[in-house]
C-alpha cells in the first residue's frame, strides 16, 4: 500500500509539473502584448496551481523516500512536456530530441536501479550522522511532530 501511494504522488508530481509547462506555453501565447497581464491570465493562474500541488505532493515524497530515489524520474518531465507540446502547441519533435528523449528514460531507468534498498529505507540515520548533535536531535523531535502518511 505505502509503495503505491509514492507511485501515485510521484506520477502527481511528475504530470503536474508537464501540465504545468504547458500551461506557462499557454499563457504566453493568449497574452503576447503584455508581461504583466500575462499574471492575470487564466492560463497561467492555472500553471501556478498546479505547481503548488506539485510542490505539496514533492514535500510529502521527500518525508517517505530519499531525494537521490526520487529525483530523477523528475527528469520524465522532458519526455511529456515534448510530448503535450507535440499535441497541444503542433511543435516538432526533432529525431535528436526522441534519441534524448531515449537516453532520458534509460538514465532514470540506471539511476532508480542504482539505489540500493538499504538507501531508500534508512533515511533518518544518514541525516543523523551528518548533522550536529543539536540540529540532529531537533529533527528527531520534528519528526514526531510531522504528519503521518
Amino acid at each position: 500500500m505505502r509503495s503505491l501511494k509514492i507511485s501515485l504522488l510521484l506520477w502527481i508530481v511528475i504530470m503536474l509539473n508537464s501540465i504545468a509547462q504547458v500551461f506557462m506555453k499557454a499563457a504566453a501565447v493568449h497574452s503576447l502584448a503584455h508581461a504583466v497581464s500575462g499574471i492575470f491570465n487564466t492560463w497561467f493562474i492555472t500553471a501556478a496551481v498546479c505547481l503548488g500541488i506539485s510542490f505539496l505532493s514533492w514535500q510529502a515524497l521527500l518525508r517517505l523516500k530519499p531525494v537521490s530515489f526520487l529525483h530523477p524520474f523528475c527528469s520524465l518531465n522532458y519526455v511529456i512536456v515534448p510530448a503535450l507540446s507535440a499535441y497541444f502547441f503542433q511543435e516538432s519533435v526533432s529525431i535528436q530530441c526522441i534519441i534524448g528523449i531515449c537516453c532520458i528514460i534509460v538514465g532514470i531507468c540506471f539511476t532508480a536501479a542504482s539505489v540500493s534498498s538499504e538507501e531508500v529505507q534508512f533515511i533518518r540515520p544518514r541525516v543523523i550522522k551528518i548533522c550536529p548533535p543539536d540540529v540532529a536531535k531537533a529533527f528527531i523531535s520534528s519528526e514526531s511532530r510531522m504528519l503521518t502518511w
